[in-house]
């Protein structure tokens, strides 16, 4: 029987379900719930596929739900999930939420008496998934605003121009002084905040010096699951940054995609069509940063990382861009984070395969996966042992497929873990089948790696260790698993900066 009118029980069920970790805090799914639900409470009868797109997963005003489909596949994650759940820890619940297969606002119904425990404490079997942390159910999600400027695609020439009045006017508020300890902004964004997968926000432009605003039409930019980061930039034959922070070490990571030039770009061409030079307090960071060589192709998400960064005596840090040679296209950048660390080591790097993070049994935060190109993801059934953290081997990447992880200056102990989820389980067939090779920048890690073999049989997690990886020419671990029979598959990886130790 369909419930609508008992609000409270509604009301307390949901709570109970984002209280029991059984969605990952900032994750798609997440944020799906969460949307959705809050127009149930509001009293809507129905939810566009358009409206969860454009508020929920801040995509664009020029969504098109026949060309992006990530309504309707974290539609079916959440029902998934909620129907594991049910049946499973969430079992003996007497009011149960539901994403209906036809629609995507949700209905409670009752498990065959009234909603009067639905308040109870989650079960134990979540304690250790991260809890989430969303705003009171009955508040709606701002639209991002962001939105609308971005629908405005302005499609400049590679050449220096001025931006209009009342950019410059509005931009000119943001550029307050007040020192920080974390910074993320998006550089050319007139716009709202953004609030990107990992649910870090990032601001519109500010701390600007010179340079003017350019922006891209939508279109996919590889490696990263936040191409809203890489389509608006700030660019010009010299401009900067003077970030206010607060005295101590920093990390700063610096974002590029070219957008402008390359394969199916405005202004086609290809590599050296402009080279940058980076100065962080007068010191080059890097004098021949080409972003369309260093990420291996246009429309293609680059992170450049720099550890033991420190503001100067003014308290400021003064970031610089310029064009290596005069003759060529202006500098850019699309997007700045700085991080207190307090240590000259860079941040461990941990990621899951998967589209929600994870907390191990060391209260330690396990990412979604980033940085990736090709493979798939999926959630597995089976129960991993011989790990006291069963949770990093819920999914896997599966496939041929790398991961661009982008690293600092230094020498890095990687970690894989893996697990067999596949063959030697309901008739799938033997449980050694299954070999791949992992290659570290061209370098062979593993070579025809039987994970079943070496952890003496499926469903047995088991750790690849490697140290003394040192990054590319183009600061990064750039790491392939290459199928040799059926696909490469990794379940999560870490990395170390070694100096830390």
């Amino acid at each position: 029987m369909v419930v609508r009118s008992d609000r409270a029980h509604h009301h307390a069920e949901f709570d109970f379900i984002v209280a029991s970790g059984v969605f990952s805090p900032h994750s798609n799914p997440a944020r799906f719930l969460q949307y959705v639900c809050s127009k149930y409470f509001e009293g809507h009868e129905t939810v566009s596929e358009y409206d969860i797109a454009v508020e929920a997963f801040g995509r664009r005003a020029d969504f098109d739900p026949h060309r992006d489909a990530i309504v309707r596949v974290e539609a079916h994650r959440v029902r998934k999930r909620l129907a594991e759940f049910y049946q499973k820890e969430g079992a003996g619940r007497k009011c149960r939420l539901v994403i209906p297969p036809k629609g995507y606002l949700p209905v409670f119904t009752t498990n065959g008496a009234e909603a009067s425990t639905a308040s109870a404490s989650p079960a134990g079997a979540f304690a250790r998934r991260i809890t989430p942390l969303f705003l009171p159910s009955a508040i709606v999600l701002l639209v991002v605003t962001l939105l609308g400027a971005l629908g405005v695609a302005i499609l400049a020439r590679s050449k220096y121009r001025k931006p209009p009045p009342a950019a410059v006017a509005a931009a000119a508020k943001t550029n307050t002084a007040v020192p920080m300890a974390e910074v993320r902004i998006m550089a050319g964004s007139s716009g709202a905040d953004y609030t990107d997968r990992l649910g870090r926000i990032w601001s519109a432009d500010r701390f600007f010096d010179g340079g003017d605003i350019w922006r891209a039409r939508y279109r996919k930019i590889l490696r990263t699951a936040d191409t809203l980061l890489f389509l608006s930039a700030r660019q010009g034959p010299d401009f900067g940054y003077n970030i206010p922070l607060q005295p101590g070490l920093y990390e700063l990571r610096l974002y590029f995609a070219e957008a402008l030039f390359g394969e199916d770009n405005q202004d086609g061409g290809g590599e050296s069509s402009r080279i940058i030079s980076i100065l962080a307090n007068g010191v080059p960071l890097i004098t021949n940063l080409d972003p369309l060589s260093d990420a291996g192709g246009s429309n293609t998400a680059d992170v450049r990382v720099f550890k033991g960064i420190s503001p100067a005596p003014d308290g400021l840090l003064h970031l610089r861009f310029k064009p290596r040679f005069p003759a060529k296209a202006v500098a850019f950048v699309n997007a700045i984070e700085v991080i207190r660390t307090n240590s000259r080591a860079m941040l461990p790097i941990r990621w899951v395969a998967s589209a929600a993070g994870e907390m191990d049994s060391s209260n330690r935060v396990w990412q979604p996966d980033q940085f990736c190109y090709g493979g798939r993801l999926r959630v597995d059934e089976e129960t991993v042992t011989g790990t006291a953290d069963t949770e990093l081997y819920r999914s896997e990447r599966y496939g041929h497929f790398s991961y661009a992880v982008p690293v600092a200056e230094g020498s890095y102990t990687l970690t894989l873990h893996f697990a067999e989820h596949w063959f030697g389980i309901e008739n799938r067939g033997p449980p050694n089948l299954r070999s791949f090779d992992v290659f570290c920048n061209g370098v062979a890690l593993l070579r025809d790696f039987h994970i079943a073999a070496e952890a003496g049989g499926s469903l047995k997690a088991l750790k690849k260790t490697f140290r003394g990886l040192r990054p590319n020419a183009q600061g990064k671990l750039l790491l392939t698993f290459v199928p040799v029979y059926d696909y490469a598959t990794v379940a999560a990886l870490e990395v170390v900066d070694e100096s830390a130790h």
